[in-house]
């Protein structure tokens, strides 16, 4: 029943996924510049996880908002 959801970094000027990292396993730290493999662009790790951990939360509650009203429609049905 548990759901998995995998939110990447995004490129702050071309979207992308991808980020030149020195090597695989590469865990950036606070305030460093990684640069974007598909438009050359450096981007602030910090705020590429700010962004990610909003869309996270966005989608947490979208979850929870849309599971709550299954609920609720399912307990009416119950009691009908």
């Amino acid at each position: 029943m548990e759901e998995k959801k995998t939110i990447k970094l995004r490129c702050f000027f071309c979207f992308g996924t991808e980020f030149e990292l020195p090597y695989e396993g590469y865990q950036p730290e606070n305030g460093e510049q990684i640069r974007c493999s598909n438009c050359g662009r450096t981007n602030d790790y910090d705020s590429l996880m700010r962004v990610a951990k909003r869309k996270g939360k966005e989608w947490a509650e979208q979850e929870v908002k849309s599971k709550l009203d299954r609920f609720s429609k399912d307990l009416k049905r119950l009691f009908r």
